[in-house]
C-alpha cells in the first residue's frame, strides 16, 4: 500500500473572502466554513473562532482536535464512514495542513455531568505542556440543543464529531491545488528478512461509548469487535476516528484525532523500516470491559502478532483502571509467546507521585516509555483575556487542595485536564522515571 503525503505548513490563522494558503498563512472564508460543518437537528448553532499560539485564549471543554486533511487522487477516502465514501484509506494522495488544527467546543452544556472535558491554554504555564496550544486552532464552538444534551449525550457528541471532521477536510480541500512544501511516500516495501519484525498494537477504548469511541470504517470498535489488523497507511490517513464523549474526564491521555493523524510510534516505525526493523503492521486492539473479553481479544493479538512474524511489539494503551488489565494480558501473552514487548503509558501517580502508576503489572513487563504523571499539580491563571466554549465547565479544573499557588489570581489543577499533555501515543512533552 502506498499512500502520496503532501504537506503545507500553516505559520499563520487569519479570516479572509477565500479559504485558502498564503504565504504560510491559512485565510479561512467563515460563512462558507460554517456551512461545510453541515446542519444536524441537535445543532443550533455553530461559531468559528481562531486562536493563535501565544494569544490569551482558553478553550473548554475540548472535544476534538483534529489536522486538516484531504485526498487529493481519486483513489482512497478521507475519514471514510463518515465524510468521504466507504473507500480503501491509506492510498493514493493526501495533503495535510501542518501546524493548524481544528479545535471542537460545545457552549451551553446546564446539565452537570457533561461539565468534562480538557482544557487548551494558548499561552501560560498549562500551554507549556498541551501540544495543540503551538498550533494555529480553528475552533468550531456548537450550541447543542440542551433537551438533546440531557437525554441523548451520545447522539450530541457525534454531530459534533461530524461537524469538526466535515471542516477540517473542507479546509484543506480549498488548498489542495497550491504547491505542496513537502512530499514524502509512506509505503513499508519488502525488506531484508532478518531485520526484527515489529507491530504496534493500540489498544482503543470499547467499553462505553459515552466516554469514549473509536471507529473503524464507520464501524464502532465496540465490545463485540475483535482485534484485527490494520496497514499502518490507514492509521495515518484517517481510516480510524476517535472522539471524547461527554463524559470523559481524563483529557491528558486521551487519543485526539490529531494524535492518530500523527501517531509517534507509527512515524518513528516508518523511519527504522528497512535500517534496523521491519515495519508489520497496526493491531487495534479493543478494550471490553469482561475478564473474558480481555482475555480472548488478548489471544487473538498475540495470535496475530506471530502470524505476521512478530518479534517485538511496541503497545499504547487508552484509559486507566481495567484497560491497564488489557496491556498486561497483551504483555504477557505476547512475550509468552516470544514476541519482546515495550509499552508507553502515562501514569496515575498520586500528587505526590509516590502511588501505584498503573492498576495492574506483570512481571513480563519490563520495558515502559512512562509519558507522565496525571495527577501533579499544575498552576495556572484563574482566567485568559478570552474564552471560548463552556464556562460552566471550569468548575472541574479546581482541586481541593489547602495551599495555593504563590502567583496572584492563580490556582492549581492536576495535569489530566490539560488536553494532551500525557498523550499515550507519545506527542507530549512529559515523562517520569522511577525514583
Amino acid at each position: 500500500m502506498k499512500l502520496d503525503f503532501k504537506t503545507l505548513n500553516i505559520k499563520g490563522l487569519e479570516w479572509g473572502k477565500k479559504t485558502t494558503v498564503s504565504d504560510g498563512v491559512l485565510y479561512i472564508n467563515p460563512i462558507e466554513a460554517v456551512v461545510a460543518c453541515g446542519t444536524h437537528p441537535y445543532i443550533e448553532n455553530i461559531t468559528l473562532h481562531i486562536a493563535r499560539p501565544g494569544e490569551s485564549v482558553r478553550i473548554m471543554p475540548v472535544k476534538d482536535v483534529i489536522e486538516p486533511r484531504c485526498k487529493t487522487s481519486e483513489e482512497g477516502a478521507m475519514f471514510p464512514g463518515f465524510v468521504g465514501e466507504l473507500r480503501q484509506a491509506g492510498t493514493g494522495g493526501t495533503l495535510a495542513l501542518k501546524g493548524a488544527a481544528v479545535v471542537v467546543t460545545e457552549n451551553n452544556d446546564t446539565n452537570a455531568v457533561c461539565r468534562t472535558g480538557g482544557f487548551i491554554d494558548m499561552t501560560g504555564p498549562a500551554a507549556e505542556y498541551s501540544p495543540f496550544s503551538r498550533l494555529f486552532n480553528l475552533v468550531v464552538n456548537v450550541r447543542v440543543n440542551e433537551e438533546a444534551q440531557k437525554n441523548d449525550t451520545q447522539a450530541v457528541d457525534d454531530a459534533c464529531k461530524l461537524a469538526g471532521l466535515r471542516l477540517a477536510v473542507y479546509l484543506a480541500e480549498r488548498c489542495k491545488d497550491n504547491e505542496p512544501d513537502e512530499v514524502k511516500v509512506y509505503e513499508t516495501p519488502e525488506t531484508d528478512p532478518s531485520l526484527p519484525g515489529v507491530v504496534y498494537v493500540m489498544q482503543m477504548l470499547a467499553q462505553n461509548p459515552l466516554i469514549k469511541d473509536f471507529y473503524i470504517y464507520g464501524q464502532l470498535a465496540g465490545a463485540t469487535m475483535i482485534p484485527t489488523i490494520l496497514h499502518p497507511n490507514e492509521i495515518l490517513d484517517g481510516a480510524l476516528v476517535s472522539f471524547v464523549g461527554s463524559h470523559n474526564t481524563v483529557c491528558s491521555d486521551k487519543q485526539y484525532m490529531y494524535e492518530i493523524q500523527n501517531a509517534p510510534a507509527v512515524e518513528e516505525l516508518y523511519k527504522l523500516h528497512g535500517k534496523s526493523v521491519r515495519f508489520l503492521g497496526v493491531i487495534v486492539h479493543n478494550e471490553v470491559l469482561t475478564l473474558p473479553g480481555k482475555i480472548r481479544n488478548s489471544l487473538f493479538t498475540s495470535k496475530i502478532a506471530k502470524m505476521l512474524g512478530a518479534d517485538g511489539a511496541v503497545l499504547v494503551t487508552e484509559g486507566h483502571g481495567n484497560p491497564d488489565e488489557d496491556i498486561m494480558l497483551n504483555v504477557k501473552n505476547l512475550e509468552e509467546a516470544g514476541v519482546k514487548t515495550v509499552i508507553i503509558s502515562d501514569e496515575l501517580g498520586g500528587r505526590d507521585g509516590k502511588s501505584p502508576g498503573l492498576a495492574d503489572w506483570v512481571k513480563e513487563c519490563s520495558a515502559m516509555v512512562s509519558v507522565g504523571n496525571t495527577h501533579e499539580l499544575l498552576a495556572i491563571p484563574q482566567k485568559m483575556d478570552t474564552f471560548i466554549g463552556n464556562e460552566a465547565s471550569l468548575e472541574i479544573l479546581h482541586v481541593a487542595i489547602e495551599r495555593q499557588p504563590e502567583e496572584a489570581d492563580y490556582f492549581y489543577t492536576e495535569m489530566i485536564h490539560v488536553t494532551g499533555a500525557c498523550a499515550q501515543a507519545g506527542l507530549c512533552n512529559l515523562s517520569a522515571k522511577w525514583m
